[in-house]
């Protein structure tokens, strides 16, 4: 239904009446509000964001990592291994043990101490593999030994090799007057005191401390 003005009226019962007694509510004046200084506006409010609580938010203090200490394992039922403390002065020494000193007997009684890998011949002359060997020159009448005929190979750890380079009549050798054997080239054979070696027909004895003169 439309009132006398041209507006729609509700129907009955649909506007709330007015509470008796009840105050009427004055609006606000303008007067009411806090004015800003000029240059001053407030920041726009993010509808997004919530505000937390932040009372629990406390920064952990680091932790400095503790130094591993290492204990010695005792097995059950032994004491406990004590470790006396180094003293300053002390120094610690590297102990080597002294390679067994070689000897060839060469026919008629005389000797040559082998100071390092020899090179023996007529004429032997170094080659790549022991471009530092010690060169020692036989006599050979019949002329069976080549200029440079074998090798005695003195190792790092002492023991004494003998190799057979490329000879025309070959190497071979016998362990304390046993059975003679030939020494095939570009391999090496282990000798030793006592061991008689046969550059073709001439004859080298090993020997060791023992035969020292």
């Amino acid at each position: 239904m439309s009132s006398d003005d041209g507006f729609l009226a509700p129907p009955p019962g649909l506007v709330p009446a007015a509470k008796p007694n009840e105050p009427a509510v004055e609006p606000v004046a303008a007067t009411d509000f806090i004015s800003l200084p000029p240059g001053v506006s407030l920041p726009a409010l993010d509808s997004e964001t919530l505000r937390v609580d932040n009372s629990r938010r406390v920064r952990a203090e680091r932790e400095e990592p503790e130094t591993p200490t290492f204990v010695p394992m005792v097995a059950p039922g032994l004491p406990a291994a004590v470790f006396a403390p180094v003293d300053e002065e002390t120094s610690f020494v590297e102990v080597t043990r002294a390679a067994p000193e070689w000897r060839i007997g060469l026919p008629g009684g005389g000797q040559v101490l082998l100071e390092r890998t020899a090179l023996i011949g007529r004429a032997p002359a170094v080659n790549s593999l022991w471009p530092d060997a010690q060169l020692v020159a036989v006599i050979d009448p019949v002329k069976s030994v080549s200029k440079t005929h074998a090798a005695l190979e003195v190792a790092a750890d002492g023991s004494l090799w003998v190799h057979d380079l490329n000879s025309t009549n070959g190497v071979s050798v016998s362990h304390n007057h046993g059975e003679e054997f030939a020494v095939i080239p570009d391999e090496r054979v282990s000798i030793g005191d006592g061991t008689v070696v046969y550059l073709g027909e001439f004859e080298l004895t090993v020997l060791g401390a023992a035969g020292k003169a």
